[in-house]
């Protein structure tokens, strides 16, 4: 079996998902003509080309001006929760079996929709493709790092609502030079307060200083952390804190946290004892599935099938879930792993 078998017929784990970064192309031209939304070109071939990234993307930056048509698009209800029944969809035709699903509320407020009826409207999408397609996980709620602290405060309180509903985290996204999130400490404190777990992106455009701060304010899972290779010191606090790199080998090459893929650390980390996950980031944008994310963390980055394995495994015990469904889910996990590998010979 080659490694696009095994890591296709692998379940697996996806932490690091953004839903406005994986809406199908397709999808997008044909949102954008129920909305009216003017688009840059009516052929769904071309189309991609303000869609997905490419290696000679230059900077995080430049990464997030392909989520405007996306976003542009996502105005609706009934687009929010198509957009993520499809994501839904996508996942189960790439064998993930647990995801999180992530995205920022106050980007879809455009056309009317209070911060409640997009949270809402996501959570419908999620639980219908939840059950259509046999996933597990939930949503992570996101803030953004360049808005006032107190419309992520009023954002917090109102994902602190949805705890029992589907709503699994909090998290910080934006870019990341020039906005610190120790800015944003104080909606924090008060999603930690309202039970949410905390996840925060750092260490992909900021350096080292930036993955102290989000530490600080309570995440055990970051977002990225590539440039963390940068400070021996933040290396030790990591590894201290137990705390967990949800990384994206393929977005972090077109972001240039890394300057090209084979720079990525995530195997020197995992060989460091640093708690690493593969995930894809945005599955359009990065143009990548998660079973192709894992090819390459093998073919060019040099991982074991047993190393990839664990990583998952990694990202399943990291999830923002209940003790019996990732028990249930380890279980499930570890034995189709074991079906996979060849038999060991006899006599």
């Amino acid at each position: 079996m080659d490694d696009a078998a095994f890591f296709q017929a692998m379940p697996k784990a996806e932490l690091h998902l953004h839903l406005d970064g994986s809406v199908r192309p397709k999808t997008v031209l044909e949102l954008a003509a129920q909305g009216g939304v003017l688009l840059p070109t009516q052929d769904l071939e071309r189309l991609t080309d303000y869609l997905e990234a490419t290696d000679g993307t230059t900077s995080l930056v430049e990464y997030i001006t392909y989520f405007e048509l996306p976003i542009a698009v996502l105005q609706t209800v009934p687009a929010l929760e198509r957009a993520t029944y499809e994501l839904c969809e996508d996942l189960k035709k790439d064998n993930v079996r647990y995801a999180e699903i992530r995205y920022g509320p106050w980007l879809h407020v455009e056309q009317g929709l209070s911060l409640t009826d997009v949270i809402r409207a996501v959570l419908s999408g999620w639980n219908a493709g939840r059950k259509a397609f046999g996933l597990e996980g939930g949503v992570i709620v996101t803030a953004l790092r360049d808005m006032p602290p107190a419309q992520n405060m009023s954002l917090a309180q109102v994902a602190g609502r949805f705890v029992t509903e589907g709503v699994v985290g909090f998290d910080l996204a934006g870019d990341e030079a020039g906005h610190p999130p120790i800015l944003h400490e104080d909606p924090f404190r008060v999603a930690r307060s309202l039970g949410l777990n905390i996840t925060i992106h750092a260490g992909e455009a900021a350096g080292p200083e930036s993955i102290r701060q989000a530490i600080s304010m309570g995440a055990m899972r970051l977002g990225h952390g590539v440039r963390a290779q940068e400070d021996l010191e933040v290396i030790a606090m990591i590894k201290e804190n137990g705390v967990q790199l949800d990384m994206a080998p393929t977005s972090n090459a077109h972001t240039k946290a890394v300057r090209r893929l084979e720079e990525h650390p995530i195997r020197r980390f995992y060989e460091q004892g640093i708690k690493v996950t593969i995930s894809t980031d945005s599955r359009t944008v990065s143009d990548v599935t998660l079973t192709q994310e894992y090819q390459r963390v093998a073919t060019v980055l040099g991982c074991s099938r047993d190393e990839i394995s664990e990583m998952n495994l990694r990202a399943l015990e990291g999830g923002f879930t209940d003790d019996v469904t990732r028990a249930r889910l380890r279980h499930e996990f570890v034995d189709a792993i074991a079906k996979l590998r060849p038999a060991a010979p006899t006599g």
